[in-house]
């Protein structure tokens, strides 16, 4: 499934003045109401019918020949695809890009001089990779994925930990401590194995399993990097299948990220209202983001409005009620477009800033006095009417 890294990738992709096709598709085979073939020769034709005038006669021919191979390969080869699929082609260019996606997508197309990525930016809210770890005193168990994929990746059984059967004649003190050691042993390998995985699949939360006490026990045992992303526990039996642990293990993901969007939406609230380090609404949103100052940027999801792009330096204009011919910050040509939110989105990604979906009712209505968008900065901007120190 697509990453970060891989969306960063397809971002830097370069048509060379060449046109680049973005095709976001639900294949979904699950749903046995609809037929993704169908929905893929509509979105061929739309696009193949609505060739702007900006492209000359070579451009064209060759976004139409991309158009056409995308079809041909989804023929011959769309069956290995069984949720979601971007493709990236411009064939003058040398592009040719495929990356598997949820099936939460809206399937679209889109040719410009640059790849569309903003569905990807959205889909990758729902791809935040976690573990989760069930504890006891001498088992463990692994797993790892995100919302739509998880697996088990270890088991652990440690047969040194002795139990009470095994006591013998020794004092119940001297017994206890041996069976603490043991214990603490066992721990000690799982909190390795834990920060190994971590090295080499990096995970941003982690979710325990297991009682209070053992749960209480093993986090101290932690490694700072792992024990910072735990973010909750789950009561599953350690003989729970995968189905179960992942089912629990999304209900804690999902309570934490809509709590994380809840806190940030309360800051940008709080510093746009104070007129600090936070700003609301889409044009104070476009001119933080082209100072570069966007740390976080909270967005209703359903949010949509027309705007403007420069062809030549890629800048997201303030909306203005008239059309404006040329850039504000470079003077180029523009691209009018019926929504400007996804390349407010892409900016704020390509600066690496962090972008937070509102997707239920009571996270988007907390940001509709703002205009339904804002960002919280990087640092405190001063406005026009404040005094600016002066030299001497």
């Amino acid at each position: 499934m697509i990453t970060r890294s891989d969306v960063d990738a397809i971002s830097r992709l370069a048509g060379d003045g060449w046109p680049i096709v973005s095709l976001i598709l639900r294949v979904d085979k699950e749903r046995i109401d609809e037929d993704y073939t169908i929905r893929l020769k509509n979105l061929l034709r739309h696009a193949a019918d609505n060739l702007d005038d900006r492209y000359d006669h070579d451009q064209t021919e060759a976004a139409l020949a991309d158009l056409a191979r995308i079809g041909a390969f989804f023929r011959d080869e769309g069956n290995q695809f069984g949720q979601g699929v971007a493709v990236y082609a411009s064939g003058r260019a040398g592009i040719w890009r495929l990356a598997e996606i949820p099936r939460e997508v809206d399937s679209q197309i889109h040719v410009g001089l640059e790849p569309f990525i903003a569905p990807l930016v959205r889909a990758l809210d729902r791809l935040t990779p976690f573990c989760t770890c069930l504890v006891s005193r001498n088992q463990a168990r692994i797993f790892y994925g995100q919302m739509g994929t998880f697996d088990e990746l270890a088991q652990i059984v440690d047969s040194d930990v002795p139990g009470q059967h095994d006591q013998g004649g020794w004092s119940q003190a001297r017994y206890e401590r041996h069976i603490e050691e043991h214990t603490r042993a066992h721990f000690k390998r799982v909190a390795d194995e834990l920060l190994a995985l971590f090295q080499e699949r990096p995970f941003r939360w982690l979710i325990i399993g297991g009682t209070s006490e053992v749960v209480a026990t093993f986090v101290e045992l932690l490694h700072p990097y792992v024990k910072d992303r735990q973010i909750g526990t789950i009561r599953t039996l350690m003989e729970a299948n995968v189905n179960e642990v992942h089912r629990e293990s999304c209900a804690v993901a999902d309570r934490w990220a809509t709590d994380e969007k809840q806190r940030a939406t309360e800051m940008v609230r709080n510093e746009a209202l104070s007129g600090d380090r936070g700003v609301g609404g889409v044009d104070n949103t476009i001119m933080a983001l082209q100072q570069g100052q966007i740390l976080t940027l909270v967005v209703d999801d359903s949010l949509s409005t027309p705007g403007s792009v420069c062809l030549n330096c890629r800048s997201v204009q303030p909306t203005t009620d008239d059309r404006p011919e040329q850039c504000l910050f470079c003077q180029g040509p523009l691209e009018h477009l019926n929504d400007v939110i996804p390349e407010i989105v892409t900016g704020v990604f390509r600066q690496n800033a962090s972008i937070l979906f509102l997707d239920t009712p009571e996270l988007r209505n907390r940001l509709l006095d703002l205009g339904r968008i804002g960002a919280l900065l990087r640092f405190h901007v001063a406005s026009q009417s404040e005094p600016r120190p002066t030299s001497g």
